[in-house]
């Protein structure tokens, strides 16, 4: 299913993006407030220690509040100039390269297939392999804990397109989510910025590509990318 960019997304997304940013801002400095308000009332009760101790607290909640707003800038940091004509063989390698090394050390097993003959694609050969190495990190974690951990890499010619598919065997996708996977800073896993996702929609629709992500009930995330030919 793709999730389309209609006034109502819009808005939804935009709430969505507001509530997070209440709830991680909100909650951050409200602790900051009550750790540095604790320091000050007992400063001089307190040893060296225990002094250190609320000032790394303190630092801890200015760390977090900063890689937030380090999020929110990945979102416009990635560029996609300059379009140019890749040989989608030689980049095809090239992210199978990168995929097998973030995978080394790791129970995943990797499966790959292409099937086309050689092909250019249009669109800029570093935003393309960050939108894919994005989508490949959600699916790493997505089989974290499964037996068997699976991801599946396959690129065939469709149309006037290459169209990629990532499909993992993890834990898959919840329905009442699905319209929120490509809000920026939406997240369900604690730590996380809910950033990849967005990033590469974004660069994918700048270089008249598209991505559409299902979740079959059978269990596990299937992405479909699809990538202009020259």
């Amino acid at each position: 299913m793709e999730h389309t960019g209609s006034n109502k997304d819009l808005v939804e997304n935009l709430e969505q993006i507001l509530s997070t940013l209440r709830h991680e801002v909100g909650n951050s400095v409200n602790s900051l407030k009550i750790t540095l308000d604790v320091l000050r009332e007992n400063y001089d009760r307190f040893d060296d220690e225990k002094r250190k101790d609320y000032l790394k607290r303190g630092s801890d909640l200015i760390a977090r509040q900063i890689k937030l707003i380090e999020a929110m800038k990945s979102y416009t940091r990635f560029d996609v100039k300059p379009l140019e004509e890749i040989s989608f063989n030689s980049f095809w390698e090239q992210f199978l390269t990168t995929a097998s090394n973030k995978l080394k050390g790791s129970n995943i097993r990797l499966m790959h297939d292409l099937e086309l003959e050689p092909c250019l694609i249009n669109g800029n050969s570093k935003a393309i392999h960050q939108a894919l190495t994005n989508i490949l990190d959600n699916a790493m974690e997505s089989v974290e804990g499964v037996e068997d951990p699976t991801i599946e890499l396959k690129a065939a010619k469709d149309n006037d397109s290459v169209m990629i598919l990532m499909k993992d065997n993890g834990s898959g996708i919840e329905k009442k989510n699905m319209q929120k996977i490509f809000t920026p800073l939406f997240a369900t896993k604690q730590g996380k910025m809910g950033m990849g996702l967005p990033i590469a929609r974004r660069l994918l629709s700048k270089m008249d590509g598209r991505i559409e992500i299902e979740s079959p009930s059978a269990g596990g995330t299937e992405i479909r990318v699809w990538l202009k030919t020259a």
